[in-house]
């Protein structure tokens, strides 16, 4: 009697699996292992060699395409030439980045990384680190005012981290109309506050960010030194959104205010904020604040069971929500 074959939403490969069909495509040799590190966006290995540490990424299938990968690694490839901190691809034997992988749910990339320098501090970010990886973004953000690529990536505007995220949003939260009513009048009241700032479309105010920058995704050496990964979430933006989005998750880790404007400090040793630009960041904050609340949801069957979208889990996030209105910079 034949089997029948079920459809797979989100598959995790095998390790092991890993280094005989991918990572012998690339310049490492003697591997001990290579081991599910995270789930996430994607999905995160751990690769150990006798004398390295590397990164192996395996996008989620329906996150990024092929063009959105190859933006980010491009970007980290020059930032790497540029001599900033970042953790930045390895190409193939043959000179690319990526690897296609005929996962059981469709096809699916992977990339190698360098394993950054150090270790993560996450919520015991203190005031000497902060500053340091505000001077960092800053660096970053001047640097890639000279990058320019070939590929596309998604802009980070009103309708990408609001919009996109209240749809994504609602279809779970059907039965919370007040709530998601709520939610809509935020999103329609952000996208107005940040269209009466009238920010620049132009360099430096306007470029790439970073999308994710925060004290669990850099690591710090002893002498404090950072260096920054995880550029997933990448793209064209006001770079006062970049500086909010780090704020919003020190706030949610409960990161003291003294450090949290050490980072802000640090930056503008680098790049001096407009008025404009620091009125605008606490819009930011909660434009950021929904925009990781529809990341979430997205990820809805594939990463995250809809049992973890629980009445609590609103709750939570809409009562942060409105804290974020007394938060100033």
């Amino acid at each position: 009697m034949s089997q029948l074959l079920i459809p797979v939403i989100h598959s995790i490969p095998d390790g092991e699996a890993l280094i005989k069909t991918v990572l012998h495509h690339y310049p490492i040799s003697n591997i001990n292992s290579c081991k599910l590190y995270k789930r996430g966006l994607n999905d995160t290995y751990l690769v150990e060699t006798e004398q390295e540490r590397y990164i192996l990424r395996v996008y989620r299938r329906g996150w990024r395409n092929k063009q959105e990968i190859d933006f980010e690694l491009e970007l980290l490839a020059f930032l790497q030439k540029q001599k900033q901190p970042v953790a930045y691809p390895i190409a193939r034997n043959d000179g690319v980045f990526t690897t296609e992988i005929a996962a059981p749910e469709g096809k699916r990339y992977a990339a190698v990384f360098s394993y950054a320098p150090g270790r993560a501090v996450n919520e015991n970010l203190d005031g000497i680190q902060s500053y340091r990886l505000g001077e960092a973004l800053a660096k970053i953000h001047q640097t890639l005012d000279e990058f320019k690529s070939s590929f596309t990536r998604p802009a980070l505007n009103s309708d990408y981290l609001l919009y996109w995220s209240i749809q994504a949003i609602t279809p779970l939260y059907q039965h919370r109309e007040s709530d998601i009513n709520y939610l809509q009048k935020q999103v329609d009241q952000i996208k107005r506050q940040l269209e009466e700032f009238k920010l620049p479309l132009l360099a430096p105010a306007y470029g790439i960010c970073v999308g994710d920058v925060h004290s669990g995704n850099v690591h710090f050496t002893k002498q404090n030194e950072p260096t920054l990964f995880d550029f997933d979430q990448c793209g064209y933006g006001w770079r006062a959104f970049d500086i909010a989005k780090f704020l919003h998750v020190a706030i949610r880790m409960k990161i003291d205010v003294t450090v949290r404007n050490s980072f802000i400090e640090g930056y503008q040793s680098i790049r001096k904020l407009s008025e404009t630009d620091l009125a605008a960041i606490p819009v930011f904050i909660k434009a950021a604040h929904i925009w990781v609340m529809g990341i979430s949801a997205s990820l809805v069957e594939d990463v995250l069971a809809y049992g973890w979208f629980t009445d609590e889990w609103i709750d939570e996030r809409l009562a942060m929500l409105k804290k974020l209105d007394d938060v100033e910079v």
